[in-house]
């Protein structure tokens, strides 16, 4: 499992490059569960959007990035940095390569709770993070190109603040109450994929 000092939603406040390059205008959101992660990147352009989910592992000070599925498709290279932990609230991570630098910090969220979730009848997949206040869905093939949206509650609704879809995402509701019942091999549908009906994984909540 991954320490819990990791759990939550971060931002990026920039990224500074071995080449000379930085970053500080991208918007990225990390979502952090016991095992699962989702990361969202969109710069103001909107060129290069990129976002992955799948498994984080921590090992000391050393966080790998597992994605199962991504936009715009899974890479072969190693995700992986060093995590230092200025204070409760803010890390800075640099490649293990030395490439690059990252520093993030803390979005207030609460408890952040995850699942995967699998489409009985195709190779789609699906990871499910929510919080009080915060909730992030991304889903896609292995093999292909995923969808990811970042939901913030805002009267009783999820309202999409960030997605790599180009068309307006809908608002919708799903109770943080409902979702933590469910069980691993639990059948679900999830209104951010609706007409879909989505197996928990055998992991179950994570």
């Amino acid at each position: 499992m991954v320490p819990a000092e990791y759990q939550g939603l971060w931002r990026r406040s920039g990224i500074w490059r071995s080449n000379g390059s930085s970053d500080l205008s991208t918007q990225v959101w990390w979502f952090q569960a016991q095992r699962y992660h989702i990361d969202l990147r969109i710069p103001v352009d909107r060129i290069g959007i990129n976002g992955f989910a799948g498994d984080t592992v921590v090992e000391g000070e050393r966080c790998t990035w597992h994605p199962a599925i991504a936009y715009p498709a899974l890479s072969s290279e190693l995700d992986a940095g060093w995590m230092r932990f200025d204070d409760a609230d803010h890390v800075h991570e640099t490649g293990l390569d030395n490439s690059y630098e990252e520093d993030w910090y803390r979005e207030p969220s609460g408890p952040m709770h995850g699942l995967r979730l699998e489409d009985p009848h195709s190779d789609q997949l699906a990871y499910l993070l929510i919080s009080d206040d915060w909730l992030a869905w991304a889903c896609g093939s292995p093999s292909g190109a995923c969808e990811i949206t970042v939901y913030r509650l805002e009267q009783q609704q999820w309202i999409a603040i960030g997605s790599n879809l180009t068309a307006t995402t809908q608002a919708i509701t799903l109770s943080k109450k409902d979702v933590l019942q469910w069980q691993a091999n639990d059948l679900v549908e999830v209104p951010t994929k609706p007409g879909t009906t989505w197996r928990v994984s055998a992991e179950g909540q994570v």
